[in-house]
């Protein structure tokens, strides 16, 4: 089997749960929605739903439109990480350091070029 094909699956499982999350532990995405952001368990919980349906059109003939959408998409919420670190707020219980932040950060780019690969998938 084609290591991408296997990378496409991997990745579309990750995000599945990562969007499953959000409802199994809103307390911990509701304290990281910016608190100008109005309704933040709606927020939240909107992104959820896009982490759960996007992934899954990268497993149609949508896979271009749906890995550009994503880069986009994780380009966006990353702003929510953002502003943890910058207001020096917890993941949950947790205080990061500005090295963690980073790491999440170099994570956060990680995912978008894993994003980029699929995109560039032509098979």
């Amino acid at each position: 089997m084609d290591i991408t094909k296997v990378l496409i699956y991997v990745y579309v499982i990750f995000f599945i749960g990562a969007g499953v999350n959000h409802f199994l532990n809103p307390q911990f995405y509701d304290a990281i929605v910016p608190q100008f952001i109005p309704f933040p368990r709606l927020v939240h919980q909107i992104t959820g739903v896009l982490e759960i349906i996007i992934p899954l059109f990268l497993l149609t003939r949508f896979r271009k439109e749906a890995a550009l959408i994503m880069i986009i998409f994780l380009i966006l919420i990353y702003g929510a990480n953002l502003y943890v670190w910058v207001n020096n707020l917890p993941y949950g219980r947790t205080y990061f350091s500005n090295q963690q932040h980073f790491i999440r950060l170099l994570l956060q780019i990680l995912y978008i070029y894993i994003t980029y690969v699929i995109y560039m998938y032509d098979k």
